[in-house]
Parts: C-alpha cells; structure tokens; sequence
C-alpha cells in the first residue's frame, strides 16, 4: 500500500491557501546568507567609522565648544553630538542603499527580475528589500552604541531602544528613496539627492547644533524631515532626559508615517518597474 503526503497544515497554508510570509522570510534569509560574507567588514568598518567622527567631532572640536553656553542641553558636546551621528549615519545608510545599489538589482544586474520568477511578489520584494536596509542600519547602530558606551556618552538604560529609533530612521529613507528608484530610468537624480537633500539633511538634521539657531523657515524644514525625528528620538534615548513619552510617540509615528508612504509608493514603482 503506498504512503500518500498528509495534507499541509493550517500554519504552513495559511487561512487563504498557502503563506503569504515564506516568500518574503526565504528572502531575508537569502540576504542574510550574503551578508554573512562581509559581516566582518562591516563590524569593522561600523566601529572605526564612529570612532573616528567621535574623536573628531565630540573631542576635538568638542574641546572648543563650551555645552552649556551653546545651550546644548548637556555638559559635553560629545553627549550631544554622539547620540545625534546614530540617526544621521542610519540617514546616509538608509539613502545609500536606496540609489545606485538598489538600481542595479532591480536593472543593471537584473537581480530582482530574476526574482519575479519566484513566488515572491513584488510588494513582498520592496517589502523585503526596506527591512533588510532596516537589519543593516540596526547592525550598524548597535555597534555605534558600543562604542559610545565606550566613551561614557550612554547615560541611560533605554539608550537600548535608540538603535530602533536609527533603524526606523534608515527604513523611512530606504523606502521613500527606493521608491524613487523604482521610478525613475536611470541614475541622472541620484546625484542631486545626495548632494542637494542627504548632505544638507545631515547638516541641518539637529545633530550638530540645535535647529532653533537656524532661520525659521530652516527649523521647520528641518522638523519635517525623518532624521530630525529620529535624531531626537536617539539623543534622548541614550541621556536619559529631554524626551517625554508623548514626545517618543510622536517622533515615532513620523517615522511610521514616512516608512508606511514609502512602502505604498514603492511597491508600485517596483511592479511598473519589473512589469508583473
């Protein structure tokens, strides 16, 4: 008599036939698998990086600045600027690997149309594809909370909580940004982006000095864009202070905000761009 299969269960089919989430989990686990490759350099790399803009900025310039007549907030410009470089450099990540990076697979190097051939679908693609830039910023800030527990700038247990704030801070740029990648042909705006949104983002974005010292019109720029959100959700995570919970909620629906418009946007630029 000859065995037949059991018929597959109710957890790995789902309630509408089989499940929506394994495409989407073999693919993470496939960009993970890749990662482990490099994930040295990068530990490397995400903890000289720091270092460096820590030694530079919070103790060589810092050694110049006097904290409380700047009206920081703080004793030390190395408490303000440190926990504020988490959420600036979750920016610069989150837009890097929204632009050239992402063109290439989903055209010059076909990775993602290759994809289409799999059950994956293109939303589950761009779904995916914003929560791996999401893994990397959050490898990258647990790694620069290391090092800025090394210099005594952690003064809090919920500093635990600040690489998710990097790590929403990256995802709302990755899928705003990606989104546009979908969209457009060719890398012609790429440049501008860069040039003309993420460095003066990175300037203006509260990190360095408080947005208050800039013209009105600057200071409420600045507050409409993901990275001040999440630059105070990081400093005030890390201090301890000058973050209330209704202010946390706040900061942190923004994020949502940016990161739920980017995936919308970007699951259809995706599926025009790969045509399914």
């Amino acid at each position: 008599m000859t065995a037949t299969a059991s018929p597959p269960t109710r957890r790995e089919t789902g309630p509408d036939g089989p499940s929506r989430l394994g495409p989407l989990v073999h693919f993470l686990e496939h960009q993970f698998l890749r990662f482990r490759t490099t994930f040295r350099g990068t530990v490397v790399s995400g903890a000289v990086g720091p270092l460096f803009y820590l030694l530079g900025l919070g103790l060589g310039l810092g050694s110049q600045i006097d904290a409380v007549d700047a009206g920081l907030g703080t004793n030390d410009y190395l408490d303000y600027v440190g926990p504020g470089l988490m959420a600036a450099a979750a920016m610069q990540l989150g837009a890097s690997e929204s632009l050239w990076q992402t063109a290439a697979q989903l055209r010059w190097r076909g990775t993602y149309i290759s994809v289409t051939a799999t059950p994956l679908t293109t939303g589950q693609l761009f779904t995916g594809h914003v929560l791996w830039i999401g893994f990397r910023a959050l490898v990258g800030a647990v790694i620069y909370l290391l090092v800025l527990l090394g210099f005594g700038v952690v003064k809090a247990p919920t500093a635990l909580l600040a690489p998710l704030a990097a790590t929403a801070t990256a995802m709302a740029f990755g899928a705003m940004i990606s989104a546009w990648t979908g969209y457009v042909k060719n890398d012609q705006s790429f440049p501008v982006i860069l040039r003309l949104g993420i460095i003066p983002l990175y300037l203006f974005s509260g990190a360095f000095y408080p947005i208050e010292q800039l013209p009105q019109a600057l200071t409420w720029l600045s507050r409409l864009t993901p990275v001040w959100h999440g630059v105070q959700l990081c400093r005030g995570t890390i201090l301890g202070e000058g973050l209330t919970v209704g202010a946390a909620i706040g900061h942190s629906a923004v994020l949502a905000g940016f990161i739920t418009i980017g995936l919308v946007a970007g699951r259809r630029t995706f599926t025009k761009a790969l045509g399914s």
